[in-house]
């Protein structure tokens, strides 16, 4: 288990930093309709986009490495994937 503070605050919690996905999202800030997920790993997986009130905006599960999340209004998002039991984060930036 890992816990990581800066300056009072929790900066993030990793119960087992093995399940964690490593992921990059480009171009980022977003810029047109498709989103590339850069990843090691291949299968099926599960994208999902949260809003900074923690609405999902946007939810997929495919097998390509590329999303077309249309209409996602200017803001940073939280990206959420999901593939084979692993789990990671990411930022997006829409301008």
């Amino acid at each position: 288990m890992r816990l990581t503070a800066q300056q009072g605050a929790v900066d993030s919690f990793n119960k087992n930093s093995e399940e964690k996905l490593a992921f990059q999202l480009y171009p980022n800030p977003m810029t047109g309709n498709t989103l590339n997920i850069v990843s090691d790993h291949t299968g099926l997986m599960t994208v999902l986009i949260v809003n900074i009130l923690g609405e999902v905006v946007y939810e997929t599960t495919t097998y390509e490495h590329f999303i077309t999340p249309n209409n996602l209004k200017a803001g940073i998002y939280i990206v959420k994937i999901m593939r084979g039991g692993r789990q990671g984060l990411g930022r997006l930036v829409v301008p």
